[in-house]
């Protein structure tokens, strides 16, 4: 992931979490909080220590920054975003961990269809 769409400031992390809305699933949570002047979308990834220790955690914050970074050409401009990694990511295979946290995207509103265009 670029650095331009990085979400890095525990200021904008708390604004994310206390403003935006959230939704789930059995692989993550994901949090949206819409820019006022559509910049370019940024996101940031966390995992609780309830996940396993820092290397297990680090595992699954690589895997869903993987599977992001796949989806990102079909996340629309203009929105702050944070994935949080949940147990059931743990063992979960690349490919179905991709959809859901596709998923999650189509459910917040953040993801392009298909036939639009970049």
């Amino acid at each position: 992931m670029r650095r331009a769409f990085r979400l890095k400031s525990s200021l904008d992390f708390q604004a994310v979490y206390t403003k935006g809305r959230s939704v789930a699933n059995k692989a993550a949570v994901l949090y949206v909080l819409p820019q006022k002047p559509a910049g370019p979308s940024r996101v940031g990834f966390a995992a609780g220590k309830k996940l396993g220790k820092a290397v297990v955690r680090n595992r699954i914050k690589r895997r869903i920054k993987e599977a992001v970074r796949l989806l990102w050409p079909r996340v629309k401009p203009g929105s702050l975003l944070i994935v949080i990694a949940r147990q059931g990511a743990k063992d979960m295979p690349f490919a179905q961990l991709q959809g859901k946290v596709g998923e999650l995207f189509e459910r917040a509103g953040v993801a392009r269809s298909e036939g639009q265009g970049q």
